[in-house]
């Protein structure tokens, strides 16, 4: 009798420790899924900097868009200041440049121009 005793009192415990780490790891998912704070704005309420933002990139989008006007007036005007600039910027010639050169070199070789 002792010894069925013994046995429904260390499978009480058992169960009882089973069921206690069944519930503590279902709290700590609870934690581990737990929602951040958001940083967002309710949709009335821009942010502060969101506005200044707003104002400076007006301005900015004004003044390309008059820009882009200006320089739909005249194309090739625009491409030789690009073309100037980028040669400003990368004075080395680029490979195809140089094999152009060298082709040409080869062609007034051959032809006999040279």
């Amino acid at each position: 009798m002792q010894r069925i005793l013994e046995s429904v009192k260390q499978a009480f415990r058992k169960s009882i420790l089973i069921l206690a780490l069944m519930s503590l790891i279902s709290l700590s998912s609870l934690f581990i899924f737990a929602t951040q704070p958001s940083l967002a704005a309710t949709p009335t309420q821009k942010p502060i900097q969101q506005q200044n933002i707003d104002i400076d990139s007006q301005n900015s989008r004004e003044q390309a868009y008059e820009e882009q006007v200006k320089a739909a007036e005249n194309p090739e005007k625009v491409y030789e200041e690009n073309l100037k600039e980028f040669k400003k910027e990368n004075p080395d010639e680029s490979l195809v440049e140089k094999t152009v050169e060298k082709a040409e070199k080869l062609v007034g070789k051959v032809t006999g121009k040279e």
